[in-house]
């Protein structure tokens, strides 16, 4: 228990560490509002959904809450939990639940891409983006590299670097797709790089 209270506690660190390197980033590169919407309006929420069927099931649900630093940087917070279930033939079936959660910087490097190219009508951004996450697994089927062996569960830590598009379809709200790499792959890695996630914001 106490361990998983120290890298609970360390989880809080990096993430409170990356949301204050988001904010001082804002404040040396970014351009601000002319006028500083409200709070409100720079909160967004949003998040991303998975589902798998056949021998392997998966059911995920990663919702996320955001604030936009300026109008182009922005950090956040997401929570990750996902149903697994494997039943390969020839293989002992199991099924297991993994959660966690992650810290975000997105910076959008081009907000319209239709008026950088002087076409028009086209809305979409492209980001790029940073991620620390965190996701907490059962060592008897995900212990690959056998060094949680003594440990019922582990917590694996992924640096998460990428980018992607934004499609906006309303004033708040939008979808992206982002293409991210693990820069500490592991055998003990649940995805393989890249990793693609579709989501949207709201």
């Amino acid at each position: 228990m106490t361990v998983q209270r120290t890298l609970m506690r360390n989880f809080f660190y990096k993430a409170v560490l990356m949301l204050a390197l988001s904010l001082l980033m804002g404040q040396t590169y970014g351009k601000g509002w002319e006028e500083p919407p409200p709070l409100r309006d720079r909160l967004f929420f949003g998040g991303n959904f998975g589902l798998t069927f056949g021998n392997t099931t998966s059911i995920i649900v990663s919702p996320l809450a955001g604030y936009r630093i300026t109008p182009k940087l922005s950090g956040g917070l997401g929570v990750r939990y996902e149903y697994y279930k494997n039943s390969y033939p020839g293989f002992v079936p199991y099924s297991t639940n993994i959660y966690g959660g992650s810290v975000f910087t997105r910076y959008m490097l081009i907000q319209n891409l239709g008026e950088t190219l002087g076409i028009g009508g086209i809305g979409t951004g492209i980001f790029i983006q940073g991620e620390y996450e965190m996701l907490n697994l059962e060592s008897q089927y995900f212990d690959v590299s056998n060094t949680h062996s003594q440990e019922k569960r582990f917590n694996l830590h992924s640096v998460l670097v990428g980018g992607g598009i934004y499609q906006p379809i309303g004033q708040r709200s939008g979808f992206l797709i982002t293409v991210l790499w693990n820069l500490n792959e592991s055998l003990n890695s649940v995805y393989s790089n890249p990793l693609i996630r579709l989501g949207f914001t709201f």
